[in-house]
């Protein structure tokens, strides 16, 4: 992850003792840092080699989501951003399926639109959006 906050905690889903066990819905990673001004990230990753598919990624991302509402209290100081970086085509039927607002990630009370990246593009590029 190319010039992405210095992380405190990456949780592989695809590993054994991952907090999610098939067969649900499993984003790849979630990604926990520091930040310089106080509010940490917290971000569920999926990353796709093909096609996306809006609905599927959507799955997965809650399922990320929801594990990082269990490790991370209401009240703390964080920015969540669900993300999937693709390394196939993203039709912009897709990306614009992933922006509809039921399609959005819900974080302890509030919600967040996917941020879509291109596979090699800097994680800071999704997460300041």
């Amino acid at each position: 992850m190319e010039d992405a906050p210095k992380p405190r905690l990456v949780i592989d889903f695809d590993k054994p003792g991952a907090p999610l066990k098939p067969p649900q819905a499993l984003c790849d990673y979630l990604f926990v840092a520091d930040s310089n001004d106080g509010a940490d990230w917290i971000a569920p990753l999926e990353l796709k080699s093909g096609y996306l598919k809006s609905s599927e990624v959507i799955r997965q991302l809650r399922a990320g989501a929801r594990v990082a509402e269990e490790l991370v209290r209401p009240d703390a100081n964080v920015r969540f951003r669900p993300v999937v970086a693709v390394g196939g085509r993203k039709s912009k039927k897709q990306r614009n399926l992933l922006r509809r607002k039921e399609n959005r990630i819900k974080f302890h009370g509030r919600s967040e639109p996917v941020r879509v990246i291109s596979c090699g593009d800097k994680l800071t590029r999704a997460l300041d959006q």
